[in-house]
């Protein structure tokens, strides 16, 4: 995975954690190499930490996937209770090679993709910043205006989106792109370009929201009803 920042291009680090979003809720995919107190202590600052708001609100199911990786008795029972301590959160699958994890893989198998789930950039993307991903990208930070963010997958800001996203940019229509607060100069999902959104003649500025593409065209939404939609519009 590579990020581009005007005209240099340097790597990022994988991820210890991948979250997706999944019909049935969120699928989070726990790296099986590396060191397992980096691994507890980044699920923590993920989920109690300051993106912790992004996973509030309205109840959700939780499908946990932790690869090939050896667990005692002691580090399943941290994990686990890392996520039970979510009190909207339902853990729905535990394990290795879970169907969750899996249907994931048959679907980016399906659709020729490179494999990439998301990349996690940490910073704010300043004016004249051109930031590009492979697969999902989550930008912890504000992205301001004239800072674009490119990805071939869905865009999440835990910040605030004042600047230019497209998602969805090889054609995928079932991109997303969110923020936990939106108020964005430009939206383009695949094809499709859109302006910010505007209530009574302004431009929208609300809170937990995402952006995605239905029968109509271009909607905004609560970022709690991405499930439903999902289920109705991503097949």
């Amino acid at each position: 995975m590579s990020v581009t920042v005007g005209s240099e291009i340097r790597p990022l680090p994988h991820p210890p954690i991948l979250v997706k979003g999944v019909k049935e809720g969120l699928l989070f995919i726990l790296d099986d190499h590396c060191n397992f107190q980096f691994l507890i202590e980044h699920l923590e600052d993920l989920l109690g930490g300051a993106t912790a708001g992004l996973f509030d609100g309205a109840t959700v199911n939780v499908f946990v996937d932790y690869g090939e990786r050896s667990l005692v008795q002691k580090e399943i029972q941290r994990i686990l209770s890392v996520f039970l301590n979510k009190k909207n959160f339902v853990l729905r699958e535990w394990g290795y090679d879970t169907r969750a994890h899996e249907g994931i893989l048959a679907n980016h198998r399906k659709m020729g993709s490179d494999g990439n789930f998301q990349t996690i950039f940490k910073g704010t993307v300043r004016a004249g910043q051109r930031l590009v991903f492979q697969g999902d990208v989550v930008v912890i930070g504000d992205v301001n205006p004239g800072g674009e963010v490119v990805a071939s997958g869905d865009i999440y800001v835990f910040g605030r989106l004042r600047g230019i996203t497209h998602a969805g940019v090889r054609g995928n229509r079932n991109a997303v792109i969110a923020a936990a607060e939106f108020e964005p100069m430009q939206l383009r999902i695949a094809d499709i370009v859109s302006r910010a959104p505007e209530v009574d003649g302004r431009p929208l500025h609300t809170t937990m929201e995402f952006a995605y593409l239905s029968e109509e065209g271009m909607a905004v939404d609560k970022l709690q009803y991405r499930t439903a939609i999902a289920a109705t519009y991503h097949t």
